[in-house]
């Protein structure tokens, strides 16, 4: 179940909302008032109010119990009206509809406080006062708000993910252990020093999928909660090769209240066409159906050889949550019809090969996402910056400058733990050993990337910093 946080409309409060996921289906409302709200999806309608009702509502938990059991748990009202969301791509107000004993008059005729009914009945009202509550003026209050409650609750990231993003590496003790104490220290260099406010965490950087689901939980949480106030966006992967662990992780992203969620495609037993790899993306993405959701394409890593192309292709229909990707390929001609084909829809096109952003961003990239741009961030804001301004010479060279650096250690054998050691040689900020099955970059490796950065000028020499070359 999702929580939101609540919202007051007049002294009804709407609280809890689960399973909103599709935007071309009816959903019912529950609303209890000064309560709480739940919304099931209309499947298969349930044929008892206790099967509408979550199990874990503070106030009326049974509504099929004695009126005096509902009294002792502080029940008011439980009302419930049908919502389509149909109309909420074009933005327009919903259509709410009141079920028997509910409708423009209120609790009037039909009210029925004991009856086991069937519909929207009205399991208990004091009176009156609850009468009033449904008539016309507040129906009217109530069903706009029903429509802003719904679709600020519907996965729409506060601003569109854009710009640097950076995939976070997991700091490490020289014993294997999650370095938790330096996380805080590693958001403010990346904001402070580098300039990026956007990250990734347990991605392929974050060695995401050699973590076990509790410290991907303790990681992700952390950086939440370090990030607050801090960070623009944090995204959280939350991919693995089962589907229960990937719903885990979603719920628990939601929960801590991260901005986005994203996956990667199963890469054991994998999904050999379209419709399997979307019909596991879609269970995950609504396991946390107030989050965007983002799709992860990484085929040299994970063999599944789906084009993001083909993948987009009406996917939004499917993942009505689906925001954009994370495409991290060299294949330029995929990339490129990604953006053309669905340029109309505000997706966010996010790339994640470094060393080849400036041909992305002239294909239409809206951001990247990377490990260089841990310690590189700065450099390649430069970049960006001069492609706003058509400044075009200059953003190629410093791509150039960027390449030259990444061809250099690329040829040394470059991977997480050359990342690690470089993110500690620029930082300052201890990253630590890689988990097995990796091993730990070489002190010749660190030395000659040394070597490198300050002959091409990409950082100041005080950058550099000699004190924790040991914890590389």
């Amino acid at each position: 179940m999702e929580s939101l946080p609540s919202r007051q409309c007049s002294q009804h409060t709407f609280g809890t909302v689960a399973h909103i996921s599709k935007p071309r289906t009816t959903i019912y409302l529950l609303l209890q008032a000064p309560g709480q709200m739940m919304a099931k999806q209309d499947g298969k309608e349930p044929r008892r109010w206790k099967d509408r009702l979550p199990q874990n509502l503070g106030a009326p938990r049974h509504p099929g119990a004695s009126s005096e059991a509902r009294r002792r748990r502080g029940a008011k009202a439980v009302r419930l009206c049908s919502v389509s969301l149909e109309p909420w791509r074009e933005k327009r107000a919903p259509t709410v509809r009141y079920a028997a004993g509910c409708g423009r008059r209120g609790v009037g005729r039909n009210y029925s406080p004991r009856g086991r009914g069937r519909g929207g009945h009205v399991v208990r009202g004091p009176g009156n006062k609850e009468r009033a509550w449904a008539a016309g003026a507040e129906r009217r209050r109530l069903s706009s708000s029903v429509w802003d409650f719904v679709s600020s609750s519907m996965a729409s990231p506060k601003k569109k993910l854009q710009g640097l993003v950076a995939a976070t590496i997991t700091p490490m003790t020289e014993h294997g252990e999650i370095n938790f104490s330096v996380i805080g220290q590693y958001v403010d260099y990346l904001v402070e020093v580098q300039g990026v406010k956007n990250i990734f965490v347990n991605g392929t950087t974050g060695e995401g999928l050699s973590l076990s689901i509790s410290e991907r939980c303790q990681v992700a949480e952390e950086w939440v909660t370090k990030g607050r106030n801090k960070l623009d966006q944090i995204v959280i992967h939350v991919g693995a090769l089962s589907l229960k662990e990937s719903q885990e992780l979603a719920q628990h992203a939601a929960k801590i209240g991260a901005d986005g969620i994203a996956v990667i495609a199963p890469f054991f037993l994998k999904p050999w066409n379209k419709d399997n790899l979307i019909n596991f993306l879609k269970e995950v993405a609504a396991a946390a159906p107030a989050l965007p959701f983002y799709y992860y394409h990484i085929p040299a890593l994970t063999g599944v050889k789906i084009r993001a192309e083909e993948l987009l292709d009406g996917i939004q229909d499917k993942i009505p949550t689906f925001q954009g990707l994370k495409f991290s390929d060299t294949d330029l001609l995929d990339f490129g019809q990604c953006v053309d084909q669905n340029h109309q829809r505000q997706f966010a096109f996010l790339f994640g090969v470094d060393e080849q952003l400036l041909s992305a961003l002239v294909m239409g990239a809206t951001g990247a996402v990377g490990s260089t741009y841990n310690y590189l961030g700065r450099k390649t804001n430069q970049m960006l910056e001069a492609f706003e301004r058509k400044d075009f010479s200059s953003a190629l060279n410093h791509q150039f400058c960027i390449q030259r650096f990444i061809n250099f250690v690329v040829k040394l054998g470059f991977g997480v733990s050359q990342t690690k050691a470089i993110m500690t040689l620029v930082s300052g900020i201890p990253m630590g050993p890689p988990r097995l099955p990796l091993q730990k970059a070489s002190r010749e490796f660190t030395d000659n990337a040394k070597a490198k950065l300050k002959s091409l000028d990409v950082l100041s020499f005080t950058d550099l910093k000699d004190g924790n070359l040991e914890a590389c």
